[in-house]
């Protein structure tokens, strides 16, 4: 693919007739699962897509229609970010490509920067707000090729990029035929095996994006009757007042920056209480407190670092990253005697959190040993039991307690004197967890049926929300013993979740802010409508 374009006509070269301008074309792969995840609409000849890049560096290859070559403008996705280490111990670079009309990510071992020409392929993500291209879908093809079964490792092996097979076709499928893992007698058969599509994107006859709404709902908090709610981008802060009854809505900015890009999840914390709220963002804290008439007064509380973590015991807040801080209104900030804290709940009396005994940065072995500490109001650090911990960890503050799980089947609950107690296994593999109020809530793919979990945490398919209401579901639970309290499909797998002073579950995604009903159905508070400046 090439983009000539970019070669200008000539300045002060008389002419008879123009050289018409060459359509930008882009060539991108859609894995299966991409699609099948529902990050991309499956895409269809003639119709508009929003896709977000990735792009791999390939050896140019002439016979094979998805590799390209283009210009672009090369930039650290991050400024004065290190690189990644891998586990082999090799460092990978995060480089934003620009290019005509076209943006993508690219993980590379040799660092560039400004203008370069580079030869790969496009490949689609899943998340949009980092690289990007918008474009008329003028191609499509099947991609295709046989694989064999290692009953070894019980995986297909990969396809060769050389024995991949296009098919033009009218419309990508929704789902992708896999072959079921074959007896053992037959295990090394080749079988058909369908990889994705490959699509042509045409970026000069895309149709009008869509425009950002004012406010993109991002993190959310109750405190007595009012819900505030941070933008997932821009720094502005909503105060929702009554949200169950009358709902008027105001909008408050904030002295933080604009991100770039829509995080997921999103940036920030907002943990409120009856006075009003903390926002935890960037490098400062922010304390934003009613005047009596009303109006918002924020004070800003530099700490110098990124915070991790946080949680609030009434007004106070404990904030953790690069050190670990009690924060009180009208105040100056409490050091606590830890160098970091890696989860942090709060108590009727203070917090509760889990310190890494070895630095997270450096080599430790798995699982890593966690310290769990009592934090009082006055920074005062009560040592309590360690425990290995291995990735992911998933942790909910549940009240006086904080429930904690790893990958290993860990399933414990902290208690405010530090015993732990055993809590059943979660009943499925959350994509996202937490606490609020006295609840656990997950977030889950929709079940099929099969499996250990089987139709939970419905009793059977019938009772399964169709997907037009969500491709994942937002599952409540009861702590000590994972009853289901509410199931609901859900169009975000990254939500937050709070919950009032009458016990009402309010939750917050990419698209809007609803509240739980209890019968399993989110009922979307309209807050456009209500919203009013200041």
């Amino acid at each position: 693919m090439s983009f000539d374009n970019e070669h200008s006509r000539p300045q002060g070269v008389e002419t008879s007739t123009m050289v018409p301008t060459p359509r930008r074309l882009l060539t991108v792969v859609v894995a299966d699962w991409v699609i099948e995840d529902g990050s991309i609409v499956p895409p269809k000849v003639g119709h508009t897509v929003s896709v977000a890049l990735q792009f791999r560096r390939y050896a140019p290859a002439p016979a094979d229609p998805r590799i390209c070559t283009v210009r672009a403008f090369a930039q650290p996705l991050e400024a004065d970010t290190a690189p990644i280490v891998d586990r082999d111990g090799r460092w990978w670079w995060t480089i934003m490509l620009r290019g005509d009309g076209w943006s993508a990510v690219w993980w590379t071992q040799r660092p560039l920067i400004e203008h370069v020409e580079v030869t790969g392929v496009f490949f689609a993500n899943t998340e949009l707000g980092s690289g990007t291209a918008r474009g008329l879908v003028r191609r499509v093809q099947l991609m295709t090729g046989e694989t064999t079964y290692d009953p070894h490792t019980r995986s297909w092996a990969a396809v060769a990029d050389e024995d991949i097979r296009y098919t033009d076709i009218d419309a990508s499928p929704r789902g992708f035929d896999r072959p079921d893992p074959p007896d053992p007698a037959h295990a090394d058969h080749p079988v058909e095996h369908q990889l994705g599509v490959l699509i042509e994107l045409d970026l000069d006859a895309a149709e009008p994006a869509p425009l950002r709404p004012r406010v993109r709902p991002g993190v959310i908090s109750s405190g007595g009757r009012v819900l505030w709610m941070l933008d997932r981008q821009l720094p502005v802060l909503l105060q929702i007042d009554d949200p169950a009854g009358a709902a008027a809505v105001t909008e408050h900015l904030l002295p933080l920056s604009i991100a770039a890009a829509a995080g997921s999840p999103p940036r920030g914390q907002v943990v409120a209480d009856a006075s009003g709220c903390w926002v935890v963002a960037e490098q400062a804290v922010l304390r934003c407190t009613l005047d009596a008439a009303g109006a918002l007064e924020v004070h800003r509380v530099g700490l110098g670092h990124r915070m991790a973590a946080a949680a609030a015991c009434g007004s106070v807040l404990l904030a953790a990253g690069e050190g670990v801080f009690v924060l009180s209104p009208g105040t100056e900030p409490l050091r606590v005697e830890l160098p970091t804290a890696r989860w942090v709940a709060a108590t009727s009396e203070g917090f509760i959190a889990g310190v890494p005994a070895v630095p997270e940065d450096c080599a430790a072995p798995f699982p890593r040993i966690y310290r769990m500490v009592r934090i009082d109001l006055d920074g005062t650090v009560t040592d309590g039991p360690q425990m290995p911990l291995s990735f992911p960890v998933r942790v909910g503050s549940t009240g006086d307690r904080m429930a904690i799980y790893d990958r290993r089947g860990v399933a414990v609950s902290i208690g405010v004197d530090l015993t732990s107690t055993p809590v059943p296994a979660l009943p499925a593999r959350p994509l996202t967890f937490g606490g609020a109020g006295g609840y656990l809530w997950m977030t889950t793919h929709r079940p099929d049926g099969t499996g250990k979990t089987g139709w939970w945490p419905f009793d059977s398919s019938e009772e399964v929300p169709a997907r037009v209401h969500g491709r994942w579901l937002l599952v409540l639970l009861d702590p000590a013993t994972h009853r289901v309290v509410a199931a609901a499909a859900i169009d975000d797998p990254e939500p937050a979740v709070t919950i009032d002073e009458q016990k009402r579950v309010w939750v917050a995604t990419k698209k809007g802010v609803y509240l739980l009903d209890p019968a399993g159905t989110l009922v979307e508070l309209d807050i456009a409508a209500r919203l009013r400046t200041e």
